[in-house]
């Protein structure tokens, strides 16, 4: 049993290591994370989750610009990954979808940058979560009181 348990951590511990080594290889912001700021990927998947996805399209545009570096890249699509099978083999539909709409707003962003996110009819049709869809669950980026932005922590 030990050595299933330890062979699932290796396999983890190797597929963050080729994500984060994909993400230095093109530079990106995601790449620059070091061993003290990995816990900001955490952080930052959920923020993304609960507060940027319910946010108009401008705020969603100025949160990826400025907060959420540390995931827009292969590293964060292998922590919302993560996260997806853990809410699956829970049982935890709702969490599940959320993350499953994060995942394909990211693979948008990777493959288009805010060329298509940045238009607001098509950021409306894109996520599921959003304020056009859930108007009572709508988040305005000024009143988050400690917001966790990348900015506050990017290497110099």
């Amino acid at each position: 049993m030990t050595n299933l348990h330890e062979s699932k951590i290796n396999d983890q511990k190797n597929s963050f290591m080729a994500a984060l080594g994909k993400d230095r290889m093109y530079k990106r912001e995601c790449g620059a994370v070091t061993d003290q700021q990995i816990w900001m990927i955490g952080v930052l998947v959920k923020y993304f989750m609960n507060k940027v996805m319910r946010m108009d399209c401008l705020d969603f545009q100025r949160a990826i610009k400025t907060d959420l570096g540390p995931i827009l890249g292969d590293t964060g699509m292998w922590a919302l990954k993560n996260y997806m099978a853990m809410q699956t083999q829970k049982g935890n539909l709702e969490k599940k979808k959320i993350a499953r709409n994060a995942i394909d707003l990211l693979t948008k962003y990777l493959e288009t940058g805010l060329d298509v996110l940045g238009i607001e009819n098509k950021y409306n049709m894109l996520n599921r979560f959003g304020p056009k869809k859930c108007p009572d669950k709508k988040v305005v980026r000024n009143t988050i009181p400690i917001l966790y932005s990348w900015a506050h922590y990017a290497p110099l």
